[in-house]
C-alpha cells in the first residue's frame, strides 16, 4: 500500500502492520455499505478513528512520520469514496421509500373505492 521514502530507517513489519490495519477497517466499512449495516457502520468508524488517533499521536517516533503523512491521504481519499457510496446508499433507500410511500396511497385509494 504506502511504503516510506528512508525505508532503512523505519521497521518494515510495523508498516505493514499499520497497512493491514487500515487495509481491514477500508473493507468492513465496504463490507457495512454494501450490507446496510449503518449502525455496524457506526461502530467500525468509531473504532478506526479511536486507532487512528492512537496511531497519530506525538508518541509515534518522528521517523514514521512520512509514512503516516502518505497514511493519511490515503485515508482521506478512501473517505472521499465512503462518502460517494454512503450518499448513493442514501439516495437508494429515499427512491425506495418513495416507491413505498406512493405503493400504500394507491393500496389505500383502491381500499376506499371498494
Amino acid at each position: 500500500m504506502l511504503s516510506p521514502e528512508h525505508s532503512s530507517e523505519v521497521d518494515p513489519d510495523w508498516i505493514g502492520l499499520q497497512n493491514a490495519i487500515v487495509e481491514t477497517y477500508a473493507e468492513k466499512i465496504e463490507s457495512c455499505i454494501k450490507h446496510s449495516a449503518w449502525k455496524m457502520l457506526a461502530v467500525v468508524m468509531e473504532a478506526r478513528h479511536a486507532y487512528l488517533v492512537r496511531l497519530f499521536s506525538p508518541a509515534v517516533s518522528e521517523q514514521y512520520r512520512t509514512f503516516l503523512k502518505q497514511l493519511a491521504e490515503s485515508i482521506l481519499q478512501q473517505d472521499v469514496h465512503i462518502q460517494a457510496r454512503v450518499e448513493e446508499q442514501k439516495n437508494i433507500i429515499a427512491q425506495q421509500q418513495l416507491s413505498l410511500d406512493r405503493g400504500r396511497r394507491a393500496v389505500r385509494t383502491y381500499a376506499s373505492n371498494n
